[in-house]
């Protein structure tokens, strides 16, 4: 089998994550429309076709292993009953909510099948569609139809596909560039492919978390016994470039985050620091005597002075305005919603309608009835189309249908791998130990750096939604979903027996 037809999977589900962050963060249905949807199809079709077949296994063989596997995972349920319950409000139009002007009531017009999933404009709902579906198509893809092999790699060329996005974001900034790829569209401030900067801070901190755990990964090998079972093979003489090259990752993608100006990303960016941090300096302190011990403070002291110097001096007048407004109380009001009246108009809303919501993107079209004089004499103009907050504008939208179905398509993902993870840490706690074991406890610290990684950032988007909308960009969505279906590439199978 030649390398095209051997990779062919992993070559398009590449694209559909350049696609998806590269046409303008997945916020242009107009220009996504006409890729998307053929990529998903190609997608699918290598999926049942196409999938990477063992060494021991021909293609026919490949693909019903991939087949059976399909068959018994409940997210492709999820995705069709999610698609099917997504595609209905299209021939179910409502329309938009009237104010009567004799009695000052507002009116919400029945649609057509009052029992089924409504919305209030068939081409604002129809995006979705361009959000959800092939998303968890690209989960199932990576899942099933790559290999270990191909599931590092993949998690690889995302983490890469940001460092390209963060170099054309800091070209832009360099040239003083207004607008996304030069263009003639003004932002108040965008950066790299994204019009919205929390977006690309959301994108950015994802995958500045991924590229962190693959680089220390590859780097810990000889230094807290992490190599077990993570797919990472290297030698004792293995150079410093092979060990370190993805450090250039971890940066551009830590440059992008921060160069965003987003301070949920900046706030999110350094708490990932400090997990990651002391994960490695623990297990490196316990693997260290003496003098190894003495170099790694002297290392930890030589970061911490760079890095406030680097702040200090270099960071422009913008970035630090941003990073002396992030206070818990602001961070609190911010989560909770109390600052404006998005969250509780979407309560209001989805109390309404509990069941099936209003529809993709009815929430602006709804939140004028709900809304006091005082709020009215606040409007929120720039960005008031939003709730900020996922969760409640899912419920508002999609109801407790829709947002039960897409909470049960990320436990999909997640609850497998965290079992795996599980199962593997019991095996190997019984294991006999090492004549070095490896840093304490034990169980942390052989699992793979980068499924740490995983669990950190995707933990990190959910700690973001709940003041903003990081999961309404479907690059973001993309990335989150594949960082799971790939992570089991750094586990080794364990056999039921």
């Amino acid at each position: 089998m030649n390398f095209f037809v051997r990779n062919i999977l992993l070559l398009h589900l590449l694209a559909l994550a350049l696609a998806f962050s590269w046409i303008h963060g997945g916020t242009r249905p107009d220009l996504l429309l006409p890729v998307i949807p053929w990529l998903t199809a190609f997608v699918l079709e290598h999926l049942l076709v196409f999938p990477q077949a063992k060494s021991t296994e021909t293609l026919m063989e490949a693909r019903s292993r991939i087949w059976r596997a399909l068959v018994r995972d409940p997210l492709l349920y999820l995705t069709l009953i999610l698609t099917v319950l997504l595609v209905i409000p299209l021939f179910n139009v409502a329309g938009a909510p009237v104010l009567d002007a004799a009695t000052g009531q507002w009116r919400n017009p029945t649609p057509p099948y009052p029992g089924l999933p409504s919305c209030v404009k068939a081409a604002e709902h129809a995006v979705l569609l361009l959000w959800f579906p092939p998303v968890l198509v690209a989960a199932l893809a990576a899942k099933h139809g790559l290999l270990k092999a191909g599931k590092r790699l993949l998690l690889e060329g995302l983490c890469w596909n940001g460092a390209a996005l963060a170099v054309l974001g800091f070209a832009q900034l360099a040239s003083g560039a207004k607008s996304v790829f030069w263009g003639t569209q003004e932002f108040a401030y965008f950066f790299s492919t994204f019009g919205y900067p929390n977006f690309a801070g959301a994108f950015f901190t994802l995958l500045f978390a991924l590229s962190a755990g693959l680089w220390f990964g590859r780097a810990s090998v000889n230094l807290i016994g992490t190599s077990a079972g993570s797919g990472t093979r290297l030698e004792d003489d293995t150079s410093v470039f092979e060990r370190h090259y993805l450090l250039l990752a971890v940066l551009l993608n830590l440059g992008g985050a921060i160069a965003s100006l987003s301070r949920a990303a900046i706030l999110l960016c350094a708490v990932v620091c400090v997990v990651f941090g002391g994960y490695m300096v623990a297990g490196a302190w316990q693997k260290t005597e003496g003098g190894g011990r003495a170099k790694l403070i002297a290392a930890i002291i030589i970061t911490l002075f760079v890095g406030a110097l680097s702040f200090t001096v270099f960071a422009p007048p913008a970035l630090k305005t941003e990073f002396t407004s992030i206070t818990p109380s602001a961070v609190v009001e911010r989560v909770s919603g109390r600052a404006q009246y998005h969250a509780r108009v979407a309560r209001e809303i989805f109390n309404d309608h509990p069941v099936f919501g209003v529809g993709g993107w009815g929430y602006p079209h709804y939140l004028t009835q709900y809304l006091t004089p005082e709020d009215v004499k606040s409007m929120q103009i720039d960005g008031g189309a939003n709730v900020h907050n996922d969760a409640l504008q899912f419920l508002a939208e999609q109801g407790a249908v829709g947002f039960g179905l897409l909470v049960a398509c990320a436990l999909a993902l997640a609850v497998p791998l965290l079992v795996h993870a599980v199962r593997f840490c019991l095996m190997m706690a019984k294991a006999d130990a090492e004549a070095t074991p490896p840093a304490k406890p034990a169980w942390l610290y052989r699992l793979p750096p980068a499924v740490v990684a995983v669990f950190v950032g995707t933990a990190a988007t959910v700690c973001h939604s709940l003041g903003d909308l990081p999961f309404r960009d479907p690059a973001i969505l993309l990335v989150w979903v594949l960082a799971f279906a790939c992570a089991s590439g750094f586990l080794p199978a364990i056999r039921k027996s």
